[in-house]
């Protein structure tokens, strides 16, 4: 079944925000798209898709991704927003 407008806004923001957060404490580590891949066991162009907000994040990806910041995935969903 195809969302509502309201559900795929909602689900399109969400997807942005977290590449957004994503890609800020990236930045904040001076870390390369590939060093955080390599940290997190994924590919670097899968990084890039995130971070744009192509593409939705498994909870299974989400978890390695938080794991190689040092962060619960929790952090990365509905913590607070980075600076950026």
């Amino acid at each position: 079944m195809i969302g509502t407008d309201a559900e795929l806004t909602e689900t399109a923001t969400l997807t942005r925000e977290l590449g957004r957060r994503i890609r800020v404490l990236r930045a904040e580590r001076g870390w390369s798209q590939e060093v955080l891949a390599e940290l997190a066991g994924l590919h670097r162009n899968y990084i890039g898709h995130v971070e744009r907000a192509e593409i939705h994040v498994s909870v299974v990806q989400l978890a390695r991704i938080a794991r190689a910041f040092g962060l619960r995935p929790g952090v990365l969903i509905d913590g607070p927003s980075p600076s950026g």
